[in-house]
């Protein structure tokens, strides 16, 4: 990977918030917490899913320019509430594929499913509207579409007690940490069906805070 870009120098490149400049905006800086896992994969024909590509107040798509810039033979679908479609990035590159729907949604995300051939994602990263309800709904259904040895990251859990620059979701983190530690996920919002399915599926769990100490990106590893 020498002289190639990291996966922070391409957020930084594009403007979002997963890396660590970001100028008079909220910054995160993921970026780095996860080269360490997709170092590995920059060179493979991989298949990846982002929900949530459209970040509010601008016209979206920074992130999908990094994804694409970092991994140069990979297929990149994303899901988006807001349509997405007529992008100018999206529609000139043929490997990135975009569905419209609403996380909250299951019935969406099966026909997401459908739509992109019915096949396993390398990694899933839910990057979305942050509401605790859509954050469980979304691992719930999706987790089950990652490959065997893939990762499911959640973004921006809230800390409890910790001050944050916009919304609070403590109950996502509050269920994750008892997870980690318990090897239970315990939530009214996620089926029983799920519920078994994560429970025997999830290998580890990986909590990483961002630089502001404020939220947290979890790295859910499966068998």
């Amino acid at each position: 990977m020498e002289n190639k870009p990291t996966l922070d120098d391409l957020a930084n490149l594009y403007s979002t918030d997963k890396g660590t400049k970001y100028p008079n905006h909220s910054v995160h800086g993921y970026a780095p917490i996860y080269d360490q896992y997709l170092t590995p994969l920059r060179d493979k024909s991989l298949r990846m899913l982002e929900v949530g590509i459209c970040m509010e107040g601008s016209g979206g798509g920074h992130s999908v320019r990094m994804w694409n810039d970092y991994f140069e033979k990979a297929s990149i679908y994303t899901f988006d509430i807001v349509d997405m479609s007529t992008h100018p990035y999206i529609v000139e590159h043929n490997n990135i594929f975009f569905h419209q729907g609403d996380q909250s949604k299951r019935e969406d995300f099966i026909s997401m499913y459908e739509k992109f051939d019915n096949k396993e994602f390398d990694f899933i990263l839910e990057d979305g509207s942050h509401v605790h309800e859509h954050q469980m709904i979304s691992l719930g259904h999706l987790f089950q579409y990652v490959k065997s040895k893939g990762y499911y990251i959640l973004e921006d859990m809230s800390i409890p007690d910790q001050q944050v620059c916009c919304i609070r979701n403590d109950e996502t983190y509050n269920i994750i940490k008892n997870f980690q530690e318990t090897g239970e996920i315990n939530s009214p919002l996620i089926t029983q069906t799920e519920k078994e399915y994560l429970e025997a599926n999830v290998s580890k769990i990986e909590i990483y805070p961002d630089i502001q100490n404020a939220y947290v990106t979890t790295i859910f590893h499966k068998k």
